[in-house]
């Protein structure tokens, strides 16, 4: 299993050494793809952070402070693990 994991690690440092060595290639392709565009303000407003809060949180989640966001959001990554994974292998069954 570790051996999985760092060759999915080392993946994924290649595909980033990748994309970093060919970054001037994407710049350019994005300059030509993007040529006379003009933004959308309603559009750019979906970018911001505030934006994303009140989407992730609501109204009322985005006006808490983030040690309260960060806890409830830990609980429904905890609510979901226990849900969507496997249950631990005991050290006995092995």
């Amino acid at each position: 299993k570790n051996d999985q994991s760092c060759e999915i690690m080392l993946n994924h440092l290649a595909t980033a050494r990748f994309m970093a060595q060919t970054a001037d290639s994407y710049r350019m392709n994005a300059e030509m793809n993007l040529a006379g565009f003009q933004p959308d303000e309603e559009m750019n407003e979906i970018c911001k952070t505030e934006f994303q809060m009140r989407l992730l949180w609501g109204s009322k989640g985005a006006q808490v402070n983030q040690t309260e966001r960060y806890e409830k959001f830990n609980q429904i990554l905890t609510a979901l693990s226990r849900k969507l994974e496997p249950p631990p292998v005991k050290q006995a069954e092995l």
